[in-house]
């Protein structure tokens, strides 16, 4: 936040923006959400929709709650694969997979994405695991 702060006052006072900026922000974002959803979802912090939820009985909403999460545990899979695969080729070409203005590589960044997406996954998995116990219980 303070960098965005000091790149527009020096763009609006100075006429003279901090150089970078834009990539050290979305490269840090990486960190910031990746890394963050897991805790949201331990947390059970996300937002939900729950009106038509609410209006069937609890362990239908557990069938809805499991197929969710299966979904996500699916999607999160995916992305953490896809990304550790990249990042892996990345590193093993010496090509210049770089940022644009400050030359910062992107596989560290990559690998944080991966991370952040497989600590997701392994909290999908308890979640579905207790949905599937509340399906099953009388």
């Amino acid at each position: 936040m303070m960098l965005t702060v000091a790149d527009v006052c020096g763009r609006y006072f100075f006429n003279s923006p901090i150089k970078g900026t834009w990539e050290l922000i979305g490269l840090l974002l990486v960190f910031a959400g990746t890394l963050g959803l897991g805790y949201c979802q331990m947390k059970k912090a996300h937002i939900r929709i729950n009106i038509v939820v609410e209006q069937f009985p609890p362990r239908v909403q557990a069938l809805m709650l499991s197929f969710t999460h299966l979904v996500g545990l699916a999607a999160f899979s995916l992305i953490s694969w896809r990304m550790f695969m990249l990042a892996m080729r990345y590193l093993s070409t010496m090509k210049g997979y770089v940022t644009d203005t400050l030359e910062i590589p992107y596989p560290p960044f990559m690998f944080a994405l991966s991370i952040g997406a497989g600590i997701m996954v392994f909290i999908l998995i308890v979640d579905l695991v207790q949905s599937l116990a509340n399906v099953l219980r009388k």
